[in-house]
């Protein structure tokens, strides 16, 4: 909490009374922005004078974005124009009394504006900085242009999700920002979890919160079965089959799933079959088994 702010009280959302600038833009920081308002932080969104982009995003309704709308209800709204003296003004004074921070800009750009964090900590030594980017703050991508698209492909997701897509060759097209919602999220956590300490410090931190890093993250398996030497299952393991009306999603995770799923084919035989009574023979066997499944389904 700033100076002179009181803590919550029961009955309250968890973080009344927090105040946050959000100095960000398009959809991974306004995401994790709206998540703090949507938790009582009372969050001033910052925007120069053109606006964020995702204000002319369809759909349209009565002249607004309701994209936008989405990601940033429950803010209040200012336009500064930060190249401007008085503005950066402004913004320092807006800092010396701010709980949190959140930017998504090109590592340096806050920097060459006066509002990084060094200058901001200064300030404000309790400040919880927090500085959303496609490859983290340093290191040699960080220079790069990045949204969600981009990051799914860098990060192996694509490539990855395609080797679950019998008999394809191209990877998706990309219409799902995972990437975007997903660091967003990641973001909050990574302030709640700096807010938690600061009750133990009283000091603030600097968060450098990627999207790469956040992606990487969705492909926990691909990343440990990639060190070893694992045939791959004929079928992959989670996939739909085909219904008289549409299709059905099949997750057999553990034996008790297992012995339910062969009782509805009325296949009990599978739990005791030699080819599927252990989920190593399963694994190898799975197209087999789903092609059994899918004959009586």
């Amino acid at each position: 909490m700033s100076a002179g702010q009181q803590a919550p009280s029961a009955g309250q959302p968890a973080f009344a009374g927090l105040k946050v600038l959000d100095f960000t833009t398009t959809i991974a920081g306004p995401h994790c922005g709206r998540m703090l308002a949507d938790l009582g932080a009372d969050v001033i969104k910052v925007e120069s004078p053109e606006g964020d982009m995702m204000r002319t995003r369809p759909p349209i309704r009565d002249g607004a974005s309701t994209s936008f709308g989405q990601l940033n209800v429950g803010k209040r709204s200012l336009v500064l124009d930060l190249k401007e003296p008085e503005a950066k003004e402004a913004a320092l004074r807006l800092i010396a009394d701010a709980d949190i921070l959140v930017e998504n800009y090109r590592p340096g750009v806050m920097q060459r504006l006066g509002l990084d964090y060094a200058v901001a900590s200064k300030l404000n030594p309790r400040l919880i900085y927090c500085a959303i980017s496609g490859y983290g703050q340093t290191g040699p991508s960080a220079d790069l242009p990045a949204y969600a698209p981009v990051i799914h492909a860098a990060s192996g997701y694509d490539l990855a999700h395609l080797a679950y897509q019998q008999g394809r060759a191209r990877p998706d097209n990309c219409g799902v920002y995972i990437a975007d919602v997903l660091t967003g999220t990641y973001a909050f956590g990574a302030i709640a979890a700096a807010l938690y300490q600061r009750n133990t410090t009283g000091k603030g931190q600097m968060l450098d919160v990627s999207m790469l890093e956040s992606m990487l993250t969705l492909t926990l398996g691909e990343m440990q079965t990639a060190q070893f030497d694992l045939p791959p299952p004929p079928r992959p393991m989670f996939t739909p089959v085909a219904t008289e009306d549409g299709f059905v999603m099949i997750a057999v995770a553990s034996e008790r799933t297992f012995q339910g799923f062969a009782a509805t084919a009325g296949r009990k035989d599978w739990v005791s079959d030699p080819r599927y009574a252990k989920y190593s023979d399963r694994r190898l066997n799975w197209g087999t088994l789903m092609d059994e499944f899918e004959a009586w389904s």
